[in-house]
């Protein structure tokens, strides 16, 4: 079978930023498959044209909307802008994707993202600025008191995501979410990184690629850290091919990954860069540390968590060379100047590694109690319902809601899916299930085609 691919003229960008992503949205290649899993094809991910219609892109996104649907699919198209500058090869050959290589990296595609990139940027992360706010005396002893406090505060804190999975009703369905959110970055892992690691900036370019040369297993293939986090997701029966959970990516996990391409792409943000990366590094250890301990306790021996078990170690040594041959190092020779920025970094990527967890750990509860939130649906006051339909042949996608919804099933019969890997909850006709607001769902329909409601709820009564 021949596919026709359909490329964006130069002439089809236009003004405003909601247009613009249309345009780029409405390519065939982000419209979807009835499939619940995307297939092992990187180019093609679900966008979810339809609905961009109701996104303001006028309004930027503030802290407060960091789970609404705003939020997520804007930060879907982010990340696909950010990973069309990547090179991504399907593990099965290129022969039967070709065209949609073309598409995906061709010029009709690229002049949209490039009038666009830069907007979509301010919209999405203009209120970092808003959140974070680095003032007084910025020496290099405050700078480095600072690292302290937050990587200590970090370490002896708990994991909302993990405090989530480990209370879980169905633990193991609750853990392959975790997974799935780690998979955005776990499967291209270090790709943000790679490119701050061109020009010359002395040895900490050096130390730098110390820990980019790790991530990739110092050129050994079987070793580099995206290797062994497949083999993780396979212990689990789970796919390994990018972006096989594209429908189940959050939007806090969304931001976070796309953060570290946001400060990336602009090098006048290298110092805010040199911070975040060294929080992350310092903070990676402990985490993997209690990760290790909640799957151990779930599922064994069961699991493959060699990945953990070397981010566990390697990142003390990781946190190390930031801190002392990057952080401390860059402040000290480019001077107080810098310590602001660099500071500001550590900050932000606190704030969005928070925005993650946070995400993480309200999808997990809710996916797990909705024989719970069948009952809040009928004790839910709602306003005048929007009809959707769907049918059994037609693209599966997923999305949220800015505000919580009562889903109602009007007609036919339909699976309502919350995670990747656990059973979906069958509706029938009368059927109602309260959504509570940013709550990522997807429905799939059963019967050749159904149709539900949508009531926004005006009252939502206590979980």
């Amino acid at each position: 079978m021949t596919i026709r691919h359909v490329s964006v003229p130069l002439g089809a960008v236009t003004e405003t930023l909601s247009e613009r992503a249309l345009s780029f949205v409405r390519n065939p290649l982000f419209g979807g498959d009835r499939h619940v899993l995307h297939g092992p094809n990187p180019y093609r991910r679900m966008l979810a044209p339809e609905t961009f219609g109701e996104i303001d892109f006028g309004r930027p996104l503030t802290a407060r909307d960091r789970v609404t649907y705003r939020s997520l699919a804007a930060h879907r198209l982010l990340g696909t802008f950010y990973e069309s500058e990547t090179v991504l090869l399907p593990e099965q050959g290129l022969t039967e994707l070709r065209g949609d290589f073309e598409e995906f990296y061709g010029t009709g595609l690229r002049h949209l993202r490039e009038a666009t990139i830069s907007d979509l940027e301010r919209f999405a992360f203009d209120c970092l600025t808003d959140e974070v706010d680095v003032s007084g005396n910025c020496t290099v002893d405050v700078l480095d008191a600072y690292f302290q406090h937050v990587t200590d505060e970090s370490e002896q804190g708990e994991s909302p995501a993990l405090n989530a999975i480990a209370a879980a009703r169905r633990p193991e369905v609750a853990a392959d979410t975790y997974l799935v959110q780690l998979a955005l970055d776990g499967l291209t892992e270090a790709s943000a990184m790679s490119r701050n690691l061109a020009g010359a900036y002395g040895p900490e370019q050096s130390a730098l690629f110390k820990i980019f040369i790790d991530e990739f297993g110092y050129g050994v293939y079987d070793t580099k850290h995206t290797t062994i986090f497949a083999k993780m997701l396979r212990s689990r029966a789970m796919a390994t091919h990018v972006h096989a959970y594209w429908n189940f990516y959050l939007a806090g996990p969304l931001a976070t990954n796309n953060f570290y391409y946001y400060l990336s792409r602009d090098h006048a943000k290298f110092f805010r860069y040199a911070g975040a990366v060294t929080y992350a590094e310092a903070v990676f250890a402990p985490a993997f540390v209690k990760m290790i301990k909640v799957y151990r306790e779930i599922f064994g021996e069961d699991v493959d968590l060699h990945y953990c078990d070397e981010h566990a170690h390697i990142d003390e040594h990781h946190g190390r060379i930031t801190r002392e041959q990057v952080l401390l190092a860059l402040a000290e020779k480019h001077g107080p100047g810098v310590v602001p920025e660099l500071m500001r970094g550590i900050a932000e990527a606190r704030l969005v590694g928070g925005w993650f967890e946070e995400d993480t750990a309200a999808q997990i509860r809710w996916a797990d109690t909705i024989p719970r939130h069948r009952e809040l649906a009928a004790a839910a006051r709602t306003g005048e319902p929007r009809p959707v339909r769907a049918s059994a042949d037609g693209p599966f996608g997923t999305r949220s809601h800015d505000g919580a919804v009562v889903l109602t099933l009007d007609t036919g019969e339909a699976d309502l899916v919350t995670s990747a890997t656990g059973e979906p909850e069958r509706l029938v006709r009368g059927d109602a299930v309260l959504i509570p607001a940013g709550r990522v769902y997807g429905v799939k329909a059963v019967s050749p085609e159904c149709r539900y409601l949508l009531h926004p709820v005006v009252d939502e009564p206590t979980a």
